[in-house]
């Protein structure tokens, strides 16, 4: 008999498997990031792999039972806990967004107990009228920080001094900054970060419009250190749903 354990998960991403499975991308409460095959759920057939694939749904609470011991497990039980969160527009392309960065960069099987709650309640938030901005940059800050590329705001990493409002900065490969001792230029300041907003940044504070910007374009060029060349799709989406000049993208 195949042992199965149980798990609470959110599926992060599917896609089809040979004739009549797909291929799972979950987040577990127990393993993190877990790789699953739920097989016979795209089968035409009315005797139940249908009510299966109607629950593999992101943004669906789910329990399920797992079996196997390699790097793919094979999914048996599964029930809904509850109903999905409901998302549209920018708040559902937000949550693909997060998503992909997670299937993208979790290591499989390590146990992320604080993000996977911070995820239900990310999701949660999504659904409500929280603005946009300030979820998904602590969601990506806290996702640096268990994959442990936290950010150094404490102190200048070359001097050992803290950080200062007045300050320029630059970033540091590992995580850190360093400030110019030259004021930049108004063309260079897109590559240097100020003082007062890498602050507030640190404080989770993200109420004035120039810390919004900021902790995007810091963001993007840290999580694009880790995630390598390949861009993200969920990117490439937002960017056409949410034309810039009049709606920048969030992401």
């Amino acid at each position: 008999m195949k042992q199965e354990t149980l798990h609470l998960c959110w599926l992060l991403h599917a896609r089809a498997y040979r004739d009549s499975s797909l291929l799972l991308e979950l987040f577990s409460n127990q393993e993190g990031r877990i790789g699953a095959i739920a097989r016979g759920v795209r089968s035409a057939s009315k005797s139940g792999p249908s009510h299966k694939r109607s629950l593999l749904q992101p943004f669906v609470p789910l329990q399920l039972a797992l079996s196997g011991r390699g790097e793919l497990r094979t999914v048996g039980q599964l029930e809904a806990l509850g109903s999905g969160v409901a998302l549209q527009g920018e708040r559902l392309m937000s949550a693909l967004y997060i998503n992909e960065l997670l299937v993208r960069l979790l290591p499989v099987h390590e146990k992320e107990p604080a993000l996977f709650d911070e995820y239900g309640n990310l999701l949660r938030a999504l659904a409500g009228h929280e603005q946009l901005e300030p979820l998904l940059r602590n969601f990506e800050l806290l996702l640096l920080d268990s994959l442990g590329y936290g950010l150094q705001f404490d102190h200048d990493v070359q001097s050992g001094m803290p950080i200062h409002n007045a300050g320029w900065y630059h970033l540091h490969a590992d995580g850190g900054f360093g400030e110019q001792l030259n004021s930049p230029g108004q063309h260079d300041q897109e590559t240097f970060y100020r003082g007062s907003d890498l602050l507030m940044i640190a404080r989770r504070d993200f109420s004035e419009e120039s810390v919004r910007r900021t902790a995007k374009r810091l963001l993007r060029t840290v999580l694009q250190q880790h995630l390598g060349k390949r861009e993200l799709v969920s990117r490439t989406l937002f960017g056409k749903v949410t034309p810039p000049p009049t709606s920048p993208s969030l992401v």
